[in-house]
């Protein structure tokens, strides 16, 4: 009787079983499981143009299997216009002094350079930077006016003191010509770039809101101040007419300037369209700077030039050199007079050495607007603007790192600076204070 009963009940759990089953493949028949992801879906037809990213350790000592999920197929396509769209304006630039240098009877010539380049080109960028302008983000800024004030000083005056010592040490021994010397001279000069200034210090972890502010202020001054620093170094050879460089800035760069800041102030609506169309408005001066750049070549390679293709050398060399050496230098000071605050040493960093192309170009094409050696002259600033890209590139993992290591041992010092010990000291100290 026992034995009889436990068969029954082994087929009793048998039966329940099987309909348990029965009931679970017709609720998934009806109600499929949600899909895989994408990243563990099997890819059983991959295509021919994909580069698979594949740990090759892992799959020499057989745990490939476990890392399949970090096997992202991307085209080449892609690895082509991401690496574009990184750095579009440094290539465009290039294809644009290539194209001037294959023909630049086109550019020099038959696009009318005076009035597209000088004149509709240089006032759409400056337009279009005004009605970009960002004032009201600007006032906490301002607060920290000692250091907005060594920032200034170091990349105006302390740039290029070093720079025009090297520079006409070089040319005094004949190693570059003078044209070089010159281009050399009205790149330190300028003032840092705004997009640049602000996209590096927001990688590196550094104050975004300081970087606004040097860079908004610093390209206000630089046109005044860099014709100043290029007539005191250069002095009679500057070839500077300050009553028509100052009228031709003001028709080209401040007017343009106020009037997109006006407009933007004063139209409903101005500052959501700014905002919305903010990408757009970038486009637009990066290609404008481009066909400045490619007009100003064309007409340097329909002349003569007096610099070799080894003086020329010898000039790309030694921006690489100053701007590293103008980065290091930068570092020390912002160490000794902001040693505890490490996001504004970030953002000093950038801001002391980097130099503005995007207005920097149009600047000196209005203070030398019919001159021979415009190219030349801009040559030096195309060497600059390119390695500082780089070499903050480079720098932002390691200063964003640097950041948050000393933002958290500033805290734990000021929380065990904080910490009283009550009771004679002997109450217990807090677990969150370290030893």
């Amino acid at each position: 009787m026992d034995q009889s009963n436990s068969d029954n009940e082994v087929h009793r759990k048998y039966f329940a079983i099987k309909e348990s089953l029965s009931a679970l493949s017709f609720s998934t028949r009806d109600n499929p499981p949600p899909p895989l992801p994408p990243s563990s879906q099997p890819n059983t037809s991959p295509s021919r143009d994909f580069v698979p990213r594949i740990n090759r350790k892992d799959d020499e000592t057989g745990t490939g299997g476990a890392d399949d999920e970090n096997i992202e197929p991307v085209s080449w396509r892609e690895v082509v216009m991401k690496s574009y769209e990184k750095h579009s304006l440094l290539i465009e630039v290039s294809l644009a002094i290539l194209f001037a240098y294959i023909y630049p009877t086109l550019g020099a010539k038959y696009l009318f350079p005076d009035i597209t380049a000088h004149w509709i080109a240089v006032i759409l960028i400056f337009f279009l930077s005004g009605f970009a302008l960002r004032l009201e983000a600007l006032s906490t800024a301002a607060a920290n006016y000692k250091f907005n004030i060594f920032v200034m000083m170091f990349n105006f005056f302390g740039v290029s003191a070093v720079v025009n010592f090297v520079a006409t040490f070089f040319y005094n021994g004949e190693v570059i010509s003078e044209d070089l010397m010159k281009g050399m001279i009205i790149c330190s000069c300028l003032s840092m770039p705004t997009n640049m200034m602000i996209v590096l210090t927001i990688s590196s972890k550094g104050d975004e809101a300081t970087a606004l502010f040097l860079a908004t202020i610093m390209n206000l001054l630089g046109v005044f101040v860099t014709p100043l620093l290029i007539f005191f170094y250069l002095k009679e050879d500057s070839d500077i007419d300050f009553i028509s460089t100052y009228r031709t800035i003001s028709l080209r760069v401040l007017l343009p300037v106020a009037v997109g800041l006006t407009m933007k102030n004063t139209l409903n609506g101005a500052h959501e369209f700014a905002d919305e169309h903010k990408a757009i408005f970038l486009i637009i001066r990066e290609k404008a700077l481009v066909y400045i750049v490619y007009a100003t070549f064309c007409s340097t390679f329909s002349g003569e030039s007096d610099s070799t293709g080894a003086q020329i050398v010898v000039m790309a060399i030694s921006q690489v050199i100053l701007l590293a050496s103008t980065m290091i230098i930068a570092w020390i000071f912002l160490f000794i007079f902001f040693n505890r605050q490490p996001q504004l040493r970030v953002c000093g960093l950038f801001g002391c050495s980097t130099k503005t192309a995007a207005l920097g170009i149009p600047l000196i094409s209005a203070i030398y607007e019919d001159h021979p050696k415009l190219g030349i002259y801009s040559l030096p600033l195309l060497i600059w603007y390119p390695t500082q890209l780089i070499i903050g590139t480079v720098l932002s993992s390691r200063l964003s790192r640097f950041v948050d290591y000393k933002v958290a041992k500033h805290e734990a010092e000021r929380r065990r600076n904080e910490y009283q010990p009550k009771g004679c000291g002997l109450l217990e100290k807090p677990s969150w204070i370290g030893n």
